[in-house]
């Protein structure tokens, strides 16, 4: 990854359920999700960059994921993710684990424009908020 993923705000999509969450993450490096052993899949991906943000076995209770569902100082959006870890390792069946191609997609090179939408403008003297990628919040 040429900068990686940082910041508060980062979307990943939940590749079993096409759901984007805002996560905060801190990272330079991806999974090669063609080099995934046998049984493993993608489970999250990144909606900016298409990278991988998590990896779920097909029936054993193990996944990981290249962000912090414990949310601290960012969203809580994927708290869920520990209630599922205990749900799966206190169950003792199997696992199937379906995922889906995320229909809303698009290739970052087809991008032209981008429209920014805000309150207005800062005045002089006004104080202003930004995030680490330098965008107004």
């Amino acid at each position: 990854m040429k900068f990686g993923n940082r910041g508060m705000n980062q979307p990943v999509i939940d590749l079993r359920t096409s759901r984007c969450y805002i996560t905060p993450q801190n990272h330079g490096f991806a999974v090669d999700e063609a080099t995934l052993p046998p049984h493993w899949k993608p489970f999250f991906r990144n909606a900016n960059d298409y990278t991988n943000e998590g990896i779920i076995h097909s029936f054993r209770p193990y996944f990981s994921v290249q962000f912090h569902p414990e949310s601290k100082g960012g969203p809580s959006d994927t708290e869920f993710l520990f209630d599922m870890f205990l749900k799966r390792i206190r169950n003792k069946n199997g696992y199937e684990v379906t995922l889906v191609d995320p229909p809303h997609m698009i290739a970052s090179d087809n991008i032209t424009k981008v429209l920014l939408l805000g309150s207005g403008g800062l005045s002089i003297g006004q104080a202003g908020e930004f995030d680490y990628s330098g965008c107004c919040c």
